[in-house]
């Protein structure tokens, strides 16, 4: 079996900035470096730890297959929750990811004085979306009962659905991401990374990024919460695992230093738009837009697919169109969708079959039944196409 090896490299501090990196060198002896970026004041909060570098290079680590060689420290508690880790991605593709050896050059707890001095004090993963807005909301106010964590601050990550290379786009979506956290009484931390860069496949690894980017603060949190966008009883259904995060395995990239935890996963998004209207913040400056420029994932476009839904999820329960959209969708738009994955099914029938429920008879509930109609008329020839190309690609 193959080796990649992991180099910490510290701490630098230029520019007003704190940038702890790390190399991830190949068998070849090529060299990738992975970095975590804040403004320098947030730096004392890094790890000493090589937790979130194992987290980060795991993914790439199974495809390749490579043992995975760490020259520093890494939490036992860590490497005995990856072997459960491993496994269950290991079941779910097996042809693409094997289990591999993880050898630190020392095992121990890291950053366990921290835990001790932070108590249980939470970060999040806020992407400034009805998922993970739900979650800020939740911890904040009360909302979660028994379950309520002791939540400080939410990380937006640059390099994550925003490029790195768009400085312009992040400072917007930043400056709307303060303006809801500070209505909560919570801190915004900017990060940069490009750990989407490193490689492998980001549907399945994009949960292990956010872990890994909530882990590196662990000298100032013991506790990272990442927002759930499937609900238990989407989990019931065959096509909706895997995905890079879930309430199955993203538990497993924690250690006794660092817990990991998915939030949010007993509701579905109609409960979460029914809480986040009573926020006027939120209503003013989410952002859920998945456009095909995510360049422009600043501002909702109304036109994506997401879009789309969640306006037509506020419409359902009555609540209007937030001020975070700036036009409303047509019932022209609402037939010319266009979905063929079962989730979305899913989601465009859970929506039309709450519509019936309540009664309403306008006439965008008549075009969003004809939508659906119309795209399941038109699956068998979808498939019928992409069969024929794959038959193609084996001749």
């Amino acid at each position: 079996m193959e080796q990649l090896q992991i180099w910490p490299e510290g701490i630098n501090k230029q520019d007003g900035l704190a940038t702890l990196g790390f190399a991830l060198e190949d068998a070849q002896g090529t060299r990738t470096r992975g970095w975590y970026q804040v403004p320098d004041g947030l730096g004392a909060a890094f790890t000493e730890s090589c937790d979130p570098f194992v987290i980060a290079a795991l993914f790439i680590a199974m495809q390749t297959p490579a043992t995975l060689r760490v020259h520093g420290a890494v939490s036992a508690s860590l490497l005995k929750n990856l072997e459960e880790f491993q496994a269950i991605w290991h079941t779910w593709k097996p042809v693409r990811y094997q289990p591999v050896e993880i050898l630190a050059e020392s095992e121990q707890e890291g950053d366990a004085a921290a835990k001790q001095a932070n108590g249980s004090a939470a970060v999040m993963a806020f992407s400034g979306g009805l998922d993970s807005s739900f979650t800020a909301l939740r911890h904040r106010t009360g909302l979660a009962g028994r379950q309520t964590e002791d939540l400080q601050a939410g990380v937006l990550l640059h390099g994550f659905d925003i490029p790195l290379k768009n400085e312009a786009a992040f400072a917007v979506a930043l400056e709307r991401s303060r303006l809801m956290l500070d209505s909560l009484g919570m801190e915004t931390i900017p990060m940069a990374t490009n750990l989407r860069g490193l490689g492998g496949d980001f549907n399945d690894c994009h949960g292990a990024i956010l872990a890994s980017s909530l882990a590196v603060l662990q000298k100032r949190f013991s506790v990272g919460l990442i927002a759930d966008s499937a609900p238990y009883q989407v989990m019931l259904q065959r096509w909706s695992l895997p995905y890079g995060s879930n309430i199955i395995s993203d538990r497993y990239l924690s250690s006794n230093s660092f817990q990991v935890m998915m939030d949010g996963a007993g509701y579905y998004r109609f409960d979460k738009a029914r809480a986040l209207a009573q926020w006027p913040e939120a209503m003013a400056n989410i952002r859920v837009c998945l456009g095909h420029n995510p360049d422009r994932r600043v501002r909702n476009c109304c036109k994506c697919e997401k879009c789309i839904r969640n306006i037509l999820i506020f419409r359902v329960l009555g609540l209007g169109l937030p001020a975070c959209f700036p036009k409303d969708v047509s019932d022209g738009q609402i037939l010319r969708m266009s979905y063929t994955t079962p989730q979305r099914f899913a989601n465009y029938s859970r929506i039309l079959e709450e519509a019936r429920r309540r009664g309403i008879r306008a006439s965008w509930v008549r075009a969003l039944s004809l939508s659906i109609l119309l795209n399941r008329l038109q699956l068998p020839f979808r498939r019928s196409e992409l069969l024929h190309r794959l038959v193609a690609r084996l001749k």
